[in-house]
């Protein structure tokens, strides 16, 4: 559910976290653009006309009963052998995204936005959309400069069996152009599409402090948000890095 430009804040972080074993770092360190690739290619869809079960391997409607990306691994146990150092990498990128997003779905959409009532349900999807933009918008800031001509090195070759290459690398190129140098951010057109909104509308929400405190701070608190970041990320490193021992193991 984070958009890719905190994905890849993640990742960029995971690139020097201690709390990753250090050949596993090496192995990301190594393969950057398919680590960074793989850190945002679940969002693919979007581009890929696919469903969310089809690439975050559960829905909303069915709940999430186990980890997604074991989900993953057992409707594609090819995914166990990567048939070279890069579809390692990526994958290792896309387990991180999966167990990022399971943990924003479980401690964040469903307590927080799905199961209470502070407002209507549509009131509530527009400040989910407010609140993912305002992440979007901060990291995208965090993230330096050798980023976009890192990810647009990734080159998939048959890298998962439910993802084209063609639509790997058209994402690859809609999230790369938005982070080079000069580029700009998509997102508020992208979500504005969803929620039917237009930039223009959700800017006037993002730019009053006043309506960000009353409509969104006051339901959803600041250390709230800090608190289910801190598990999402911390969620991610130990689902990596069990991945990266089980597979090094079969």
């Amino acid at each position: 559910m984070p958009t890719p430009f905190t994905h890849l804040a993640s990742a960029q972080r995971m690139l020097h976290d201690a709390a990753l074993p250090a050949d596993l770092r090496d192995t990301l360190t190594a393969e950057c653009p398919a680590f960074l690739l793989g850190s945002i290619a679940a969002d693919a869809r979007n581009s890929g006309d696919l469903k969310r079960e089809d690439t975050h391997f559960y829905s909303y409607d069915q709940g999430i009963h186990d980890h997604p990306w074991r989900v993953m691994l057992g409707r594609f146990p090819q995914l166990w052998q990567p048939s070279s150092p890069a579809q390692r990498a990526f994958l290792l990128g896309y387990v991180g995204h999966l167990s990022m997003d399971e943990r924003w779905s479980l401690d964040m959409l469903g307590p927080h936005f799905a199961q209470r009532e502070w407002g209507t349900r549509t009131f509530r999807f527009l400040m989910l959309h407010i609140l993912l933009i305002y992440m979007d918008e901060r990291d995208q800031q965090a993230l330096e400069g050798w980023q976009a001509g890192t990810l647009l090195r990734a080159d998939p070759q048959a890298w998962t069996p439910f993802m084209t290459d063609l639509i790997l690398r058209d994402w690859r190129d809609f999230i790369g152009a938005q982070i080079l140098p000069g580029g700009a951010s998509q997102t508020l057109a992208v979500f504005g599409g969803r929620i039917n909104k237009q930039p223009e509308e959700l800017r006037a929400i993002l730019d009053v402090p006043q309506r960000m405190q009353t409509d969104l701070w006051d339901n959803i608190a600041p250390d709230v948000l800090a608190e289910v970041e801190a598990g999402m990320y911390a969620h991610a490193v130990q689902q990596m890095t069990l991945f990266w021992e089980t597979m090094r193991s079969s």
